[in-house]
């Protein structure tokens, strides 16, 4: 015990001034490097900067040494290149025309061959359904996606039903007669609003808005729309075109589109587009409109 007490009384409390002045002496020799770097060579540079602007202007010679604190501005500090030639013309680049927007209330298009097919079909749909335009009922507008027939449910089905009424009948009569003659895909979308539906033969909006396109696609069919241009597609509740919270905003959801799809547009992108007012909606034309758009 006794020897214990003596080396306890013997320890150094002062040890921490060792690793004190390594880190003084790391510190030093830090600054002492970074002060060489920094320290430049002003005749070397000089030297070299002479070197790379006669070997970029093609006349290399053997570098001459330069004193340090000679003037600086005895190097070339600018390279004599040739000058470029200017071009004497530009040509113009091809850009696309545009077209005005057409005295019958149709949308603005280019010149393209397609796009005044698709204005002629939309002119001669209008004209074919003047009498369920003018009430409100039917819409047939140009989008980016083709021309689109918007038409509304209470033409089409009953309440909760997806088997066509007589009215319906007539009216998808019209539409065939243009459909008929076109080599485009033609696409069927049916929409509901979102009041639920569950009764023994509807499970929900899903399946009535699908059964309504395809009983469409069927009356289509048996006006001799070819069955390899048609495609039916539900799309339920979820693509509106109005609010919901109001009985004109519902009833403006109950719809079935058809839709003439350009050829312009890939397959298979048709759909959630077709579902939103891309484009104002075609007027019946009375009097100069295209009959036959085939």
């Amino acid at each position: 015990m006794g020897r214990k007490r003596r080396q306890d009384e013997h320890e150094n409390h002062e040890r921490w001034l060792v690793s004190y002045a390594d880190f003084i002496t790391l510190l030093f020799a830090f600054f002492v490097v970074m002060y060489s770097i920094s320290s430049l060579n002003e005749g070397k540079y000089k030297v070299l900067s002479q070197t790379l602007v006669s070997a970029f202007a093609g006349q290399p010679s053997a570098p001459n040494p330069i004193q340090a604190g000679a003037p600086y501005s005895n190097a070339p500090s600018v390279i004599d290149l040739p000058p470029l030639p200017r071009p004497t013309s530009i040509a113009p680049m091809p850009t696309r025309p545009h077209a005005a927007n057409g005295p019958k209330g149709g949308t603005a298009l280019g010149q393209d061959p397609v796009q005044l097919k698709l204005q002629a079909i939309a002119l001669t749909m209008a004209e074919r359904l003047a009498s369920q335009i003018n009430k409100g009922e039917v819409q047939v507008r140009i989008t980016p996606l083709g021309v689109v027939i918007d038409i509304h449910d209470n033409l089409l089905f009953a309440s909760g039903q997806a088997q066509l009424s007589p009215v319906a009948q007539g009216l998808l009569q019209e539409v065939a007669g243009v459909l008929s003659g076109l080599p485009y895909q033609i696409q069927v979308n049916g929409y509901t609003d979102d009041k639920p539906i569950h009764n023994p033969q509807f499970q929900s909006n899903w399946a009535l808005s699908a059964m309504r396109a395809v009983s469409v696609v069927h009356m289509l069919i048996e006006q001799s729309v070819p069955p390899g241009q048609l495609i039916a597609a539900g799309y339920g509740q979820y693509h509106p075109v109005a609010s919901n919270s109001t009985t004109g905003g519902r009833a403006a959801n109950r719809r079935v589109s058809i839709v003439i799809v350009s050829p312009e547009q890939p397959t298979g992108a048709v759909g959630v587009a077709a579902a939103q007012p891309l484009a104002p909606a075609f007027a019946p034309a009375h009097s100069t409109a295209t009959r036959s758009a085939s």
